[in-house]
């Protein structure tokens, strides 16, 4: 590519509306423009980038014969009301009519029309399993679109679907997933962590992220230092080894405990607040029964709100009764507030439930009930995890190997088994003559995140420093005075063609600008592997090699630098 063809587009100044540096430099380095909020024109070194991402991805995804295919943007609203994701997610649902006025949506994610697209293609186990996968445009709402392309309202995904008869046959699809996606990242040269996660609106109880270090990150997840151990602080249910083993803290008896002690109402208490359980009331859905719930956790636990909007009676977004509420709804200020009494669906924390003779508010002000033990003053609430993990979960040996970063997530990927096939009807004949449901794997990565999360983690004062297998240009010519001196124009432009017949990625700069100009603007865009041609350099039959990342120089002879570049370009 020539310069002098190219859209450039660099700007000096950091641009007044962005936040973190990624989005400094995708606008600086002219990938991006921003059109409305959370919406980006992608210009021609943005896409350059993109088309470098996506073919690290599409190779991946050929080794584990994974099939493309392009689902459209808009889907029937239909599917979703199928689903009963429709009230799920709510207003991040861009909705609208066509002119026969059926109802569409923009396409957050296609679960629903990939499971309805196998439904009429697949029915028999023969055909199973089966992968197919799409690298597309989304649109989710956002209510606060912020940090560029991080969470933008429109952005691009590789989404891909995994069929299948049984589990076990799920199971194996999606470790060979999470290990194409460990090579996908690793040639990204990213640096990140494998976290257990919760599989929200998703569906299904096993799901990993993929969480890029970063300083600006919207996450945080807690890591070891040998990495074998990682969680995500706001959404996982505890820290665990990176397996697949089940949940060790799920509830699956309650065994009736004696009482030991008489239940006291007192004024005041003393007594610690780890023994102590808090009522918090928060709205119901409106079709509901009630129109309140209250949730018990421990008086120094914290809620999940990830994991409590995943509750389905609940509101989405969660809202909260606030102090006035409160009391025209129990004449009682919420400090005070108890479970005894509450003719309310009562959700409770799993870690309140092996509580005994605890303290809570007696819906009563200034008073407490003290001593109280469940199934002898409280009947057994309904059990979830609904609180957040903290460092504070472990011992102080354990502490010592734990850190908090904050990290960008990059990919999810779920073992959904038959949520969808369910609710959809999607069967297939087995060997044995026997319907059944499909099973389903998904796995997504953010392609634009993506690029985000490599900007924040490589670059400098003067701008983005891309490792070669990203970079929208491998290599650019710097012809300095090229108007001037043949030598310089002609030495350069057998580089130039040369390079380009060994499929190498180079850009010259065949403009007439200033030598300071053109090395800030390569910088700033981030071009890994710099080569500068003088006429002073060619009299010694040399050229000058920069290496963007540490700025390293050489003098190279110019017979040498197709040979040097192309070794530099493999490692």
């Amino acid at each position: 590519m020539r310069a002098s063809q190219y859209l450039l587009s660099t700007l000096k100044e950091k641009p007044y509306d962005t936040e973190i540096i990624s989005h400094q430099l995708m606008i600086r380095s002219g990938m991006i423009r921003k059109i409305s909020s959370g919406l980006y024109i992608w210009l021609p070194t943005g896409i350059r980038v993109v088309k470098k991402v996506k073919k690290i991805i599409e190779k991946e995804m050929q080794k584990i014969q994974a099939l493309e295919i392009c689902m459209p943007i808009i889907q029937p609203e239909y599917f979703w009301k199928k689903s009963g994701r429709l009230n799920i997610y709510g207003k991040e649902l861009l909705k609208f009519y066509d002119r026969h006025k059926n109802s569409f949506i923009l396409g957050p994610t296609n679960e629903e029309v990939a499971t309805n697209f196998i439904k009429g293609e697949i029915h028999s186990y023969k055909a199973l399993p089966l992968i197919v996968y799409q690298i597309q445009t989304k649109f989710r709402d956002e209510i606060r679109p912020r940090f560029g392309v991080i969470r933008a309202r429109e952005f691009l995904m590789k989404d891909a679907y995994s069929f299948h008869t049984d589990e076990n046959c799920l199971k194996k699809t999606y470790n060979t997933f999470y290990e194409s996606y460990i090579n996908i990242f690793n040639k990204m040269k990213l640096n990140f962590c494998v976290v257990k996660a919760d599989s929200g609106f998703m569906g299904g109880n096993i799901s990993h992220e993929f969480q890029a270090f970063s300083q600006n990150g919207e996450d945080q997840v807690v890591v070891s230092e040998n990495m074998l151990y990682s969680s995500h602080i706001n959404t996982t249910q505890s820290i665990e080894k990176l397996d697949f083993s089940k949940n060790k803290n799920i509830i699956k008896t309650i065994i009736k405990e004696k009482k030991t002690k008489k239940t006291t109402i007192v004024s005041n208490t003393n007594i610690p607040i780890t023994n102590q359980i808090k009522t918090i009331l928060v709205r119901t859905k409106k079709n509901n029964t009630h129109s309140i719930a209250a949730l018990l956790i421990r008086g120094d636990h914290e809620l999940n709100l990830f994991k409590v909007e995943k509750i389905e009676i609940l509101q989405k977004p969660l809202v909260f009764l606030n102090e006035n509420e409160t009391i025209s709804f129990l004449g009682v200020s919420k400090k005070f507030l108890g479970p005894i009494g509450l003719k309310v669906p009562i959700i409770a924390d799993i870690s309140t439930y092996k509580m005994k003779n605890f303290t809570i508010g007696a819906n009563i002000n200034n008073r407490f009930f003290i001593n109280v033990n469940w199934n002898i003053d409280l009947p057994i609430p309904i059990i979830q995890d609904i609180r957040k993990v903290t460092q504070n979960d472990f011992s102080s040996n354990e502490k010592k190997s734990f850190t908090t970063k904050k990290s960008i997530e990059i990919g999810h990927i779920f073992q959904i088994g038959k949520k969808y096939s369910e609710l959809m009807k999607a069967c297939v004949k087995l060997k044995n003559g026997n319907q059944e449901n499909i099973h389903m794997g998904c796995y997504g990565i953010g392609i634009s995140r993506v690029i985000a999360a490599v900007i924040e983690q490589n670059h400098d004062e003067k701008g983005i420093i891309w490792p070669t297998s990203l970079a929208p240009f491998e290599v650019v010519l710097l012809p300095i005075n090229i108007q001037k001196y043949h030598d310089v124009k002609n030495i350069s432009e057998f580089l130039y063609e040369n390079f380009k017949k060994n499929n190498v990625d180079v850009m010259i700069d065949d403009r007439n600008e200033r030598t300071g100009i053109m090395l800030n603007q390569m910088d700033l865009i981030g071009i890994p592997h710099q080569i500068i041609i003088s006429q002073n350099l060619i009299n010694n039959n040399n050229v000058e090699y920069i290496e963007r990342k540490n700025k390293n120089t050489m003098l190279i002879n110019i017979n040498n630098i197709i040979t040097f570049i192309l070794e530099k370009i493999q490692k």
